[in-house]
């Protein structure tokens, strides 16, 4: 078993413009969390989340090294102190997002909007991913279920902004060619949303599984009970609702 490991101590060094009560917020956050395994990897691990804390505050450039230091140690826990050296760079805005090759969704209004960031505000690398995976939800209301979106990010360090390029494979959209339950009763069927014959929505197949397995989920993502057969060729889809395990398959 590995020994749980506890950051008593975490200091930030180096010329920092980021305000004392964000770093505050960023130790908060680091020293509740359990780290496991050695002194040294523990530290290897605040260090990589002190850089994503930074970059989510604009420093897209930031460099940190941590030194860790051992407080105690036994066979179950250790205790360590870590100071963070950081060099923050430029603090960067967004400029703006392009999309290129969207061709099932061709309002780029509505594409960007589903950003959680406008241009000129900070660039944030959470919002960014937040609206990556909006994206992919977006297309999967529409049967695009091989959706992949790659951004390439432009600096323009003279305006101290980020440009961001997302290139959309959209894939093909698929239909449902047939239903199937694995649970209780295959009479739920009845109330499902999605038909076969119909544009695959994966919207609506989570919202499915959400009405029927509420209490089976818990921390568990809808998608972990739907299973998706595709046939490439035909563009189709069979779907496979997983209720197996809810209240309702006990007689």
């Amino acid at each position: 078993m590995r020994p749980e490991v506890t950051v008593a101590e975490l200091i930030f060094e180096g010329d920092l413009l980021l305000p004392v009560s964000d770093q505050d917020e960023i130790t908060d956050s680091l020293r509740q969390r359990t780290y496991w395994g050695e002194a040294d990897a523990a530290a290897s691990e605040v260090e990589e989340r002190v850089r994503q804390a930074w970059q989510n505050h604009g420093y897209f450039k930031v460099e940190a090294h941590a030194d860790g230091h051992l407080l105690s140690n036994s066979p179950t826990s250790k205790r360590i102190a870590v100071t963070v050296h950081i060099d923050e760079g430029q603090q960067y805005r967004l400029d703006g997002i392009r999309f290129r090759r969207n061709r099932a969704i061709s309002n780029v209004h509505a594409l960007r909007n589903l950003f959680p960031i406008k241009d000129g505000d900070v660039f944030d690398r959470v919002a960014i991913a937040k609206g990556l995976e909006n994206l992919r939800l977006a297309y999967g209301e529409f049967g695009y279920v091989n959706f992949t979106a790659v951004p390439e990010t432009q600096f323009h360090d003279e305006r101290q902004t980020i440009s961001m390029n997302i290139d959309v494979d959209e894939g093909k959209q698929f239909y449902v060619s047939s239903i199937s339950l694995l649970g209780p009763d295959d009479n739920m069927l009845r109330d499902s949303p999605l038909q076969p014959g119909n544009i695959y929505n994966q919207r609506l197949a989570r919202l499915f599984i959400q009405e029927h397995a509420p209490y089976s989920l818990g921390d568990a993502s809808p998608d972990s009970r739907i299973h998706l057969q595709l046939n490439e060729r035909a563009g189709t889809l069979v779907i496979t609702f997983d209720l197996r395990g809810c209240p309702g398959e006990e007689p």
